[in-house]
Formats: structure tokens, C-alpha cells, sequence
């Protein structure tokens, strides 16, 4: 019997002949085959064999996603540690680099002030006229008032003396050459206006602490000579308290100190190489030069 001329090659039909007549048809097709039914019959049906897998596997997707989504990462101490060390040394060497920026503008800025030339302390001492001048050098005329001098240590010494003697084999003794000591703070009376203001003189060892052992090279009289204007400091977080009334200085505390001297709270260092104001071997010393000739980092 020859094929009927409305099959095409993806469709098969399936005919149920009962009595002459079809009872039935069916038509089985593959997916992704578009076909048209070829018989039109109240009980003819279409199969479509791939139906039960296109569900089958729109079901599976389905528990996929469900199982995706009931899963959650649990994240262990370890990994969290793991995961935030180099973070934490990542931000700490943006933190140095701007550190260190910060550091050598403001070492700029010093030796900038440093480098300007000295001027004639003002009449004005209060705050607000002293805090433009802060680092900066000033010229005084006056007389030093030895008998009230008092020590604030232990203070290292910085001088460049220091460095040179060391460097070059220096025949001082141990204790000469020794960076325990103190800084000579001696109350100095201005010429004019007769106020008396703070001078910090310079470095001394601990044994020439007692006044009778550099009183030899007390400057008498008037004189004149720069210093460096410098403000009061906050006490070190392990630095102990003053105790003024045992003459105990541990920093920098003038409205402390020039109440306890009976002064104006007002604080100059003797400006580097006014060696006339104190022994040779220990002369006065400008701190700030090498205090802060150092970067955080290099």
C-alpha cells in the first residue's frame, strides 16, 4: 500500500483500522519539528514523546534553583583572618605613605622658619601674638637670672658636636661624651621692659647639674643673642607628673613653670653656636634641626 502523500519523513502515523473505518490515529512527532495533524478525527490525538522530558527537565532546573538558593556560604574564622590580614597591610602602607608626606612637609615648613632671619621679640607676649612666630627666631637684650635656673630631664643630647667627636675618636671621657642629662633653663629679665621669659640654655650631663659646677661659665651682664620661639608641649603618655615644689621638670609646661618662677610663659631656645652661654664641650643646641631630621619611614 503506498504511503499516503500528507506523511513527511519526521512524522510517522499510527492508524487503528476497525471494521473499514479508522477508529483511531495517532501522529508521534520529535521536537523541534513543526508538523500539521493529518487526519481530522474526533478521536485522533497527537503523542509528543519529548514532552516527558521537557518536563522532566524544566523540574530539575527548578530544583536547581531552589537548591542554589537554600545554600549559604558559611565563612570560617580562618578564611575571614585569611582574608583581612592583606587588607589590614594594605590600608596600614596608605596610612605610612601619607605619614610620611605629611612628615617631610612638615619638616619643610620648619626649616623654612628656621631659615628666615631673627627678629626683634615683640613687646606683646601673650598667645596670640607669640603663635605666628612659633620656630621662628627672635633677638633678645636682657640678663640672665642664674640664681632661680632649674633642670627639666632626662634629656638626651642632639648636638652635632656630639656626632663629630664620635666620628672622629674624640679623647673626652665617657661621662663627657655621656646622652644623659638635662636642658639648663634659666630665667632670662628683657632689657626695656623688665619681663622675664624662659631660656632654654642648652644641654648639660647630670653631673654638671648643681649650679656650682658651670656657674664658671654663667654669661653675666647684659647680652644679646637669638632664640628659637617654642609653645608648651602635652606631657608623654608614660612621662610622670612635675612636681615643682621638689624642683622635679619632667616637660614643658609653662603656665605651670612660669607661675612656679614667677615669669612671663614664655619659652626660647638659645638659638645653635650662641656657645658663649654654656660650656664648649656642651653647648647650646638647636633641638628642632635634629629632632625632626628623620622621616617615619624609608
Amino acid at each position: 500500500m503506498p504511503p499516503f502523500p500528507f506523511f513527511s519523513t519526521a512524522i510517522r502515523r499510527i492508524c487503528h483500522i476497525r471494521k473499514g473505518r479508522i477508529s483511531s490515529c495517532y501522529s508521534i512527532q520529535t521536537n523541534g519539528y513543526k508538523t500539521t495533524p493529518l487526519l481530522h478525527h474526533r478521536n485522533s490525538q497527537i503523542l509528543d514523546l519529548d514532552a516527558p522530558k521537557l518536563v522532566k527537565n524544566a523540574d530539575n532546573s527548578k530544583n536547581e534553583q531552589k537548591s542554589k538558593k537554600s545554600k549559604r556560604i558559611e565563612w570560617s574564622g580562618g578564611a575571614i583572618l585569611m582574608l583581612g590580614l592583606p587588607a589590614f597591610a594594605f590600608s596600614l602602607g596608605i596610612w605610612q605613605c601619607y605619614r610620611l608626606k605629611w612628615k617631610l612637609d612638615l619638616i619643610d615648613h620648619l626649616h623654612s622658619r628656621l631659615s628666615q632671619a631673627a627678629v626683634d621679640l615683640p613687646q606683646d607676649l601673650s598667645c596670640d601674638s607669640l603663635e605666628p612666630l612659633e620656630y621662628c627666631r627672635v633677638t633678645v637684650t636682657g640678663e640672665f637670672l642664674h640664681n632661680r635656673e632649674f633642670i627639666i630631664s632626662p634629656r638626651g643630647r642632639f648636638d652635632p658636636a656630639k656626632k663629630q667627636s664620635a666620628a672622629a675618636g674624640s679623647m673626652l671621657s665617657e661621662n663627657e661624651m655621656s646622652s644623659h642629662g638635662g636642658h639648663l633653663i634659666t630665667p632670662f629679665r628683657l632689657k626695656g621692659s623688665g619681663k622675664v621669659i624662659l631660656i632654654n640654655r642648652g644641654w648639660l650631663p647630670s653631673f654638671y647639674f648643681d649650679p656650682s659646677t658651670h656657674q664658671k661659665t654663667n654669661p653675666i651682664g647684659v647680652v644679646t643673642f637669638d632664640g628659637i620661639v617654642r609653645k608648651t608641649e602635652k606631657r608623654p603618655q608614660f612621662v610622670g607628673q612635675n612636681i615643682p615644689e621638689q624642683g622635679v621638670w619632667y616637660y614643658r609646661d609653662l603656665e605651670q613653670m612660669a607661675k612656679h618662677h614667677d615669669t612671663e610663659p614664655v619659652w626660647l631656645d638659645a638659638a645653635y653656636g650662641m656657645t658663649k652661654l654654656v660650656s664648649p664641650s656642651f653647648s647650646a643646641r638647636r633641638e628642632l634641626s635634629e629632632k625632626y631630621n628623620h622621616a617615619p619611614i624609608r
